[in-house]
Order: structure tokens, then sequence, then C-alpha cells
């Protein structure tokens, strides 16, 4: 026998007064009846009361949820309660955690499920978020919402859209599925703001840290104008640090450089400018046909300044210039190349082979100079 209960009712019941409206009782219905007291009766089939509210308590007696609604008739079977502008507080160990407005509700299994549908709006009292979609349900039992149907939710973090939202507010989880697109919360006049995009996202509010275990394309825009795009096949960004890794087949467009860069991880942190790529990368610079590659480095975006180390390879794919050294530092503005250690520089036209410490140039024109050291050089005369 379900024991979600009446607390009072206004107005008048429609059909079947004659049942008793002290409780409301039958299967799903009504406290339960005491050894001393009578037995209280089944509510008839298609009852209908007006200015209700139902509540259901836990074994304890705790309140897991209370839903006052206009209207509330009951099915043939006595199995569900049909809730009209149902208007309620679901609760977690006796505190209120959302408040939930509707057009429509249900509920269902001895009052362990709630159903709502149309024009949902559910607000945390706790998380401060506010979710609104057109399907919603609440399993208390099982701690969690699910939330359907054109989902938008907004909080002092993050505004996000999906396809669906679960909530689990004992592990401060909100999880988001199906064409996930989520923002963080800025003035987008005047500071910079991050764009996630994915098919599932995890969101921890308490860490204020989201994660994602499919792939994750992250954007940075600067007053509405999109600046970086970055791309892995999983990843997290913590939203208090802003700092964003990914990993896995990771891509990175810088577009006011312009760069794009490739490797394996990438690690950025986006309020510094500050991007750290402990694996193998490529750096492409696409109008100067430039072509780096190294096995690790660090971009400072704000000084358009790229640091390589270990095993760097810069080419001029446009003049076939290949420079080889242990570091670089490539500034990008001005396109001039620094390198240091092992340094060996060639080109084709004329053909030109320069070893040494040092060099400094730039590869776009072939404008090279190799000093420090012994330096050797072979000139092949075409």
């Amino acid at each position: 026998m379900a024991r979600w209960r009446r607390l009072m009712i206004g107005g008048a019941a429609i059909a079947a007064l004659a049942v008793g409206l002290y409780s409301l009782i039958g299967p799903g219905f009504g406290p339960k009846p005491s050894a001393e007291g009578p037995a209280a009766e089944d509510p008839a089939p298609g009852l209908t009361l007006r200015d209700v509210t139902l509540e259901q308590p836990d074994e304890q007696g705790q309140l897991l949820w209370r839903v006052k609604g206009k209207e509330v008739t009951y099915s043939p079977d006595q199995q569900v309660a049909f809730i009209t502008r149902p208007d309620g507080d679901l609760f977690q160990d006796g505190d209120v955690i959302y408040q939930v407005v509707a057009d429509t509700g249900e509920v269902r299994e001895n009052g362990s499920v709630i159903l709502l549908r149309g024009n949902i709006v559910a607000t945390g009292v706790k998380n401060g978020s506010v979710l609104r979609g057109n399907e919603m349900e609440w399993r208390p039992q099982d701690d969690v919402l699910v939330m359907r149907d054109q989902i938008t939710g907004t909080h002092p973090q993050l505004r996000a859209v999906a396809d669906e939202a679960r909530v689990f507010n004992r592990e401060n989880r909100m999880e988001l599925a199906g064409n996930v697109v989520a923002s963080t919360v800025a003035d987008s006049k005047t500071e910079p703001w991050l764009k996630l995009q994915a098919q599932e996202l995890a969101w921890f509010w308490e860490e204020e840290r989201i994660d994602s275990a499919q792939p994750l394309r992250v954007e940075q825009f600067k007053q509405n104008a999109i600046t970086d795009v970055v791309v892995g096949q999983r990843g997290t960004v913590n939203l208090a640090t802003q700092l964003v890794n990914l990993r896995g087949q990771v891509a990175m467009q810088m577009l006011d450089i312009p760069l794009n860069m490739a490797s394996e991880a990438l690690d950025w942190q986006v309020a510094e400018e500050q991007v750290t790529v402990n694996q193998p990368l490529t750096l492409i610079h696409p109008e100067n046909k430039i072509r780096v590659t190294a096995r690790q480095g660090r971009m400072d975006l704000a000084a358009q300044q790229i640091f390589l180390s270990q095993d760097v390879v810069a080419v001029g794919e446009a003049n076939q210039a290949r420079m080889t050294s242990d570091r670089l530092n490539w500034n990008v503005d001005t396109q001039t190349l620094v390198a240091e250690g092992g340094v060996n520089y060639r080109q084709a036209n004329p053909n030109v082979n320069l070893n040494g410490a040092r060099a400094v140039g730039r590869l776009d024109n072939q404008t090279v100079v190799v000093d420090g050291g012994r330096v050797v050089t072979e000139i092949v005369p075409n």
C-alpha cells in the first residue's frame, strides 16, 4: 500500500465524497492506519479533489516531497495521482533542496516517483541552479532528479543546454547528456568566457569542475568574438582556476596569432594565457607556411612567444629551409627564431648547411645567422 498522504483540501471534491475526506487513502494514499484505530477507506476510482497538498515521508518520518495541486485525480486502479499545476518542494535529509512547478504531474510507485510535465522550473535551494524543461522525474530514494526535453540550466558558475540532465544532490554532481553546450558565466562585453561542447559532461558544482570522458571542444570568446579553439578526446575544466586539461588527439587553433597546434595532451591556463604541452607536438603557421615539431613546449599566447625543447625541428615549407636544435624560442609576431644547442640550418636554394651553438633569424625569408662555438659552413654550388 502506498503511503503518501493528503495534508489539506480546499474547495470541493467532484466525485465520491462519501469516502471520507480526513485522509487520501487506498493503494497509494493516506497514513498507515493505527493498530487501535479503524482502517481507512479507499477513495473511489476517478475521485477528483481541488486545492490539495500531498506529501511523502520516509520510514523515519522525514519528508521526501511535498506537492500542492489545483486538482488531484486518482486513476481507476488508485495507483496514480494526477496533479494539475503542481507546485512543490523536494527534500533530502529533512531539508528542501529543490522547489518545482509544472503544468501537470503524477505520483506513482507508492510515492517513490514523481513525474512532472510541461514548463517545468526546478530551483535548487542550496546549489543555486535553475533547471527548465518539459519532463522531470524525481526518485528520492535513489537521490536522482532527471530532466528531459529542451533542457536549459543556469547557475552562478555555468549556463547549459542539453537533451537530458541528471542531478545527484548528495554527490554535488550534475550529468548533462546529448548535444551539450555549456558556457561559463561572465560579462561577455568585458570578460573572456568559455564555451564547452560535448555529448556528455559531468559538472561537480562544489569543486567547480567539469569532466568529459567524451570528445570535448572548448572555445574562448573575448568581446563575443572567438579567439581560441581546442578539442580533445576527453578533458577537464576547472572553473575556479580556469585550467583546461585535454587528452587524446588534441588540436588547438589560435585564431588571433594565427597558429595551429596538435599533440596528445594540453594544459591551458586560460586567464594567464599560458599553454603547456608535455607531449610531442606540432605547430603550424598557415600564413608563413612554417612547421615546427618538438617533444615538449610552452606557449605564451599574450606575448605570442613559444618555447620548445628536445628534438626541435623547424621547417619553412615554402623554401625548404630546415633548422634543428635542442631548444627554440619562436616569436610568432615577428617570426623570429632563436635556436640553441646543437643547431643545424639547411636550405635548398642556394644550398647551405650551417652548424653552431646558436642561431637567430627567420625561415620564411631565409635570413638566419648561426654563431657560437665551432661553426662549420658548407655551401654546395648549383
